[in-house]
């Protein structure tokens, strides 16, 4: 896959060289010029144009990602934990790492340890 992207930019490339060449021989002889450029995205939007954080649309103090989002809070282990049918369910240690949960279940005392990150995936249940 990444060989046919590869051989198609190089052909592209080398065709666009090429046709450059050719060119500016005949300009050169008739005292125009020809300009060849390769642009991505959109032309005079970028950095140094006077565009950045905070300008336009999406760029606000409202927008992009979140420093809450990649913890998981203690309401979120808790709650989860009552929907895997752990009972009575109290937040018992957290720190950067997991977030621990103990309960009952089934009328057995339960730990259940989720790490601390978005979602709040499981890592043991005891």
């Amino acid at each position: 896959m990444f060989g046919k992207i590869a051989q198609s930019f190089a052909l592209a490339a080398l065709i666009g060289v090429g046709s450059m060449a050719v060119t500016t021989e005949q300009a050169s002889a008739g005292g125009g010029g020809v300009g060849f450029s390769i642009e991505f995205g959109s032309p005079g939007y970028g950095p140094g144009w006077g565009w950045g954080p905070g300008w336009g649309p999406g760029w606000g103090p409202g927008y992009g990602p979140k420093p809450h989002k990649g913890i998981c809070k203690p309401r979120r282990a808790a709650k989860k934990a009552w929907k895997m049918g752990v009972r009575n369910g109290r937040i018992v240690r957290r720190n950067h790492k997991r977030v621990v949960v103990k309960g009952w279940r089934h009328g057995y005392p339960v730990k259940v340890v989720f790490a601390n990150r978005r979602h709040c995936p499981v890592i043991a249940l005891r």
